[in-house]
């Protein structure tokens, strides 16, 4: 055949596609892409629930954790508010031992256990003492002794049995006064002593917002919750209140929380909580 003569076979498809070889390429390439970005996002999701799964049960076990040890460690008589969305109670800062009385309202103390007063305002402290062998508490809620460190009140309370390895720091034993102008009595040698603060746990209204959060104090505890989340109060006579008239706090035996963890993705994982902490008898 001549140079300048039509192509041979084959020659003309090995030069380009057909319009029907573009269509099927690019409705092929098409459906792959369809594929991989489902894939994509199935993966995106999965990741967004799993972070959320495990969000969720970090928040739940810092309630437990935080939340319940603290209201277990309270009794009836510590319970100041108990609403649907409040608990108010008591929270020993320290508790000391009585080692001596003395004249004009003073007494010799050791104290023997101090926990950090992490976020309890100072501007709300208050005083309670049992007497020896006593249960029950008298409470000042807006009272603590003025006290100092002293060599003589540790002198006084080494003899008395405290301390008994001797090792504990002077700043331990205090001389404190002013007890008789609260109490009216000095509490006798032997007495518990326990100074307080404020705790409150409170859900703050969540305002047509789908979530909520738990405060402690003035801070964020807490969060985020299902919009819902309360408190339940169950009673000495098993009946179970949301709402419990000042009257009626000591009848309180547990507090129980019913709320829903969720994560912040909001990704559909969630973890029911329906968490009773009965109070320290």
């Amino acid at each position: 055949m001549s140079p300048g003569g039509p192509p041979v076979g084959g020659l003309r498809e090995s030069m380009g596609f057909t319009l029907a070889e573009m269509l099927v390429a690019m409705t092929g390439a098409a459906l792959l892409g369809s594929v991989l970005v489902v894939l994509l996002f199935r993966q995106s999701r999965f990741h967004l629930r799993t972070d959320d799964t495990v969000q969720a049960a970090q928040t739940t076990r810092g309630l437990i954790d935080g939340m319940g040890a603290e209201i277990r460690g309270a009794g009836p008589a510590d319970l100041l508010v108990a609403t649907h969305d409040s608990v108010a109670l008591r929270v020993d800062i320290l508790r000391a031992v009585v080692c001596r009385t003395l004249s004009s309202g003073r007494a010799d103390i050791f104290v023997y256990d101090s926990v950090p007063a992490t976020n309890v305002p100072r501007l709300w402290r208050g005083t309670a003492y049992a007497a020896p062998f006593q249960a029950r508490f008298a409470y000042a809620d807006a009272f603590t002794p003025t006290s100092s460190r002293s060599v003589a009140a540790r002198t006084a309370c080494r003899a008395s049995g405290a301390d008994r390895s001797r090792s504990a720091s002077l700043k331990w034993f205090r001389r404190t006064s002013g007890w008789a102008g609260s109490f009216g009595v000095v509490p006798p040698r032997g007495s518990v002593v326990r100074v307080f603060g404020r705790l409150v746990y409170s859900i703050p209204a969540a305002g047509g917002s789908t979530t909520a959060s738990i405060r402690r104090n003035a801070q964020e505890f807490a969060s985020p919750l299902a919009a819902g989340a309360r408190f339940e109060y169950r009673m000495a006579g098993g009946t179970t209140l949301t709402d419990v008239p000042s009257a009626s706090l000591g009848q309180v035996r547990a507090v129980r929380l019913i709320a829903e963890t969720v994560g912040r993705a909001a990704a559909g994982a969630s973890r029911q909580i329906v968490y009773s902490m009965p109070l320290r008898n």
